[in-house]
């Protein structure tokens, strides 16, 4: 009975060790995406902080301020049952293309929608990538990092 106890606190440690590392490594991720509105070639620039399941913006078009939250577009999540040190355990699994959908919302009422596509298909911002945002009012921003 004592070993299984500590069978399962050990178990139980490293997850949580595990997950709290990983959370703080990717939470304290962050970068900047360079870009230019079309036609005008004014310089714009995304500020990143990469999030566990999805990516937080910032960025500011002609003075307004827009922030804003991306997203998988094409996520997958399966659930199966595993075998680990004698016992079953649950198994989660994700995959994504690498294609992120991103909604700013700006301080003065306009909005950005972008589609970005990510050089590392699960996601990790850092790694660059390409894409393009959408104003409000027509104009577009071609994004690279």
């Amino acid at each position: 009975m004592a070993m299984n106890f500590a069978g399962n606190f050990f178990r139980r440690w490293v997850a949580k060790t595990f997950v709290g590392s990983a959370i703080t490594f990717l939470v304290a991720c962050g970068g900047t995406m360079d870009g230019v509105v079309r036609g005008e070639g004014t310089p714009v620039t995304i500020q990143y902080a990469q999030g566990m399941v999805r990516d937080f913006y910032e960025m500011t078009v002609d003075g307004e301020n827009f922030k804003g939250q991306a997203v998988p577009a094409d996520a997958r999540t399966g659930v199966g049952v595993g075998w680990a040190a004698g016992t079953t355990v649950s198994v989660v699994t994700s995959s994504t293309s690498g294609n992120v959908v991103a909604v700013m919302f700006g301080d003065q009422g306009a909005t950005l929608r972008c589609n970005m596509n990510y050089a590392e298909s699960s996601g990790f911002t850092a790694f660059g990538g390409v894409g393009i945002c959408q104003h409000s009012d027509g104009r577009m921003i071609d994004i690279m990092w």
